[in-house]
């Protein structure tokens, strides 16, 4: 019984690319799901730090408006951080938003330390200033 070579290094070339292509097809599949993934999160990331930071500037304008100083809440950014999404950000955007959150906390600790007062006034036109910043950098990134 003679092996006849040439049909059977035609037949394994054929099963080779194969098997190839269904590996790089399911590479592909796995890899544009994940993409598509990551990109709604990212949105949906994107939009609740919107939403977050109008609310800021609406808690900021009350504040002025009636003297009531209070601490801001950055437990959203805090949880966006320790689960480890801001790798999802753009670095422009996570540099901005890290910025007015960090300045968030800096009012928050001398509203603790001076219990409000012109220096918290001059502290929150800061905090807002930040966060406009912010969200035009949030907006270009849509």
């Amino acid at each position: 019984m003679a092996i006849e070579w040439d049909s059977l290094i035609v037949e394994m070339a054929i099963l080779a690319a194969i098997i190839y292509g269904a590996v790089w097809l399911e590479i592909n599949i796995d890899k544009r799901k994940i993409r598509r993934e990551e990109a709604l999160a990212r949105r949906q990331i994107v939009q609740f730090v919107t939403d977050d930071l109008n609310g800021k500037l609406r808690f900021i304008d009350e504040s002025l408006q009636y003297g009531d100083f209070k601490p801001f809440f950055t437990d959203m950014w805090d949880a966006i951080l320790l689960g480890g999404k801001q790798t999802l950000l753009p670095f422009e955007v996570f540099k901005s938003l890290q910025h007015t959150y960090s300045w968030m906390k800096y009012y928050n600790n001398e509203l603790d330390q001076n219990g409000g007062g012109k220096d918290s006034i001059e502290t929150l036109a800061e905090v807002k200033r930040s966060i406009g910043q912010s969200l035009e950098v949030l907006a270009k990134s849509k």
